[in-house]
């Protein structure tokens, strides 16, 4: 039970941190259209699949500590509701990895070959679409094994890997699966990718006197856009390694061991916090406007404050004052 709380006040902290962040990115791009670029669509991308862990899987999971998988809702509506969240958690991971992996590739298109890019791939009206679509036929395996069950008088939301065939071989292969598309297959793309556009933008010589400072200039910021998205992809990476691993760990059929499937759910849901964060404070522009409001809302507050102190001081005082 102590350690059901100390994992509630975790998940809690979790959820009001990317509650804000996510919120506050998603409001900034939307009110300043100076940070609107590709980077900064996919980045609201990831926010709302980041929003959607908050408000609907961190729920959840706070839920099954206490309730151990007793669904309160029946019938179809329970019936829906359980395949629901577990596909959400499920493709809005897979929809975060996309985005990261897009936005690996199309910075080692405009490093690497940036007179060949993909004008249709830079459209965020496609690609957005795109990184759901492909995210939830990835996970669209989810609602199928996952049932409501009746026992006695309660309902539990369950895996039921035996629709899928012999349960210890579809436990296997359902888990590996999850394992290759939402980590390895993409880390080890992006990490390639990356790799090959550093090499590129450090490594590469090139003349100095014929770069003009334009050029210069395009070469440095190139340098931090790809700096940024490596500190994302690599916090991605090592918040979501335990979970992964956990996978794993099930794959092979050993015992549940509840505490630390509650403590590597709670890494991979900090990514969700972290994220918009990173992304407010590394980029430039976003950092820009960040600071400019939180000044703002500083000088309003102390104008209110002055305002309150002055009309609190006796009549006498305040008209010496004016």
């Amino acid at each position: 039970m102590t350690a059901n709380i100390i994992f509630t006040v975790m998940y809690a902290m979790t959820m009001l941190v990317s509650l804000v962040g996510n919120t506050l990115l998603i409001y900034i791009v939307w009110k300043k259209p100076d940070v609107r670029s590709l980077t900064s669509f996919m980045f609201v991308n990831m926010a709302v699949a980041d929003l959607l862990v908050t408000l609907v899987v961190i729920p959840y999971t706070i839920s099954h500590l206490y309730l151990d998988g007793v669904w309160l809702l029946t019938g179809v509506i329970g019936e829906i509701t359980c395949k629901m969240v577990i596909f959400i958690a499920f493709f809005t991971i897979s929809a975060s990895i996309l985005c990261l992996t897009f936005m690996a590739v199309d910075r080692f298109y405009a490093v690497v070959y940036p007179f060949q890019r993909l004008l249709w791939f830079r459209k965020p009206k496609v690609l957005i679409p795109l990184v759901w679509i492909l995210s939830m036929a990835l996970m669209s395996i989810v609602p199928v094994f996952m049932v409501l069950t009746h026992n006695n008088s309660e309902y539990n939301c369950k895996a039921a890997f035996y629709v899928l065939g012999d349960e210890s071989i579809a436990i296997t292969g359902v888990y590996i699966y999850f394992f290759i598309i939402n980590y390895l297959f993409p880390v080890s793309i992006i990490a390639i990718l990356y790799t090959i556009t550093a090499r590129k933008l450090w490594y590469h010589e090139a003349p100095g006197d014929d770069l003009g400072q334009l050029h210069q200039q395009q070469e440095i910021t190139k340098r931090r856009v790809v700096r940024m998205l490596i500190i994302v992809f690599t916090v991605f990476a090592l918040c979501w390694l335990p979970g992964q691993v956990f996978q794993l760990y099930l794959a092979v059929g050993w015992v549940d061991l509840p505490d630390v499937e509650s403590a590597c759910f709670w890494f991979g849901y900090n990514n969700s916090a972290i994220n918009p964060w990173l992304y407010i404070c590394l980029n430039g522009k976003m950092h820009k406007e960040f600071s400019r409001m939180a000044t703002m809302k500083s000088k309003s507050e102390n104008r209110s404050l002055k305002t309150g102190d002055k009309e609190t001081l006796p009549k006498a005082t305040r008209e010496t004052l004016l």
